[in-house]
């Protein structure tokens, strides 16, 4: 395995080069090598400025996933399965590039003793099942009445990191496309005005931006593992690729 090291006093044009050459992702259908990783440390305070220290040419950069590994920096790989299982990883995505259809959905079951203030379920006396249903149907009837895309519920890819006090959701349907974030997030804007108060309220609009990242199937958040349901991988949706953005 390949570390590279910090180094001090980069130059601004090296940083923003960098930056430009980590917001391309490769082809969904790239078959992984399983290489070794190459680990890319901060040159900076600010998280953004990141550094190739020299280690890949602009072109073999641009052909590869940049995947988000905790406490290690950003990492080069050939597929996101190459870091599959390692705890705490993410998908870092260019919102500026095309999008599949991403939702994210977080809801405490019940008060958060630390913020009072945030909404819950139990509040409203929804469950988890109404909460999801109620999104879901709403996603499928925009689809059809703004794109003329008859979608089904069954091909909506669920995965969890729920447990009893929190439900935590990211959906992924493969069949739509967006042209950026802005796009992405002006849909899930219609699909909070369907459902109305208090669903949308557990719809996470900040979530799409410019740069943002997902944890990977069988990554670790605050001791809750993110899982795909069993409705989906019944559903045919077992592979990694499945939940990719």
């Amino acid at each position: 395995m390949l570390l590279a090291q910090k180094n001090s006093g980069p130059h601004p044009k090296t940083i923003n080069k960098a930056i430009r050459l980590f917001s391309g992702l490769a082809d969904l259908d790239f078959e992984p090598g399983y290489n070794d990783l190459t680990y890319f440390q901060y040159l900076s305070n600010n998280k953004n400025d990141i550094s190739l220290l020299g280690a890949y040419h602009p072109k073999e950069i641009f052909d590869k996933y940049i995947i988000r590994v905790s406490g290690k920096g950003f990492t080069v790989v050939n597929h996101p399965s190459e870091v599959y299982e390692i705890l705490d990883v993410h998908e870092y995505i260019d919102g500026n590039l095309p999008l599949r259809l991403i939702l994210d959905i977080n809801a405490r079951q019940k008060p958060d003793p630390i913020n009072p203030e945030l909404s819950f379920l139990d509040k409203y006396k929804i469950t988890c099942e109404d909460l999801l249903s109620r999104i879901l149907i709403a996603c499928v009837d925009i689809l059809y009445s703004d794109l003329n895309h008859l979608a089904i519920l069954d091909a909506f890819a669920l995965a969890s990191s729920s447990n009893t006090n929190k439900c935590s959701w990211h959906i992924v349907y493969k069949y739509a496309q967006f042209i950026d974030y802005r796009d992405l997030r002006r849909f899930m804007k219609k699909v909070a005005d369907r459902v109305e108060k208090p669903y949308f309220e557990f719809i996470d609009l900040g979530f799409y931006k410019s740069r943002f990242s997902l944890q990977l199937l069988e990554s670790a958040k605050e001791d809750r593992v993110k899982r795909p349901a069993v409705s989906s991988v019944k559903q045919g949706y077992r592979k990694l690729e499945d939940y990719l953005v």
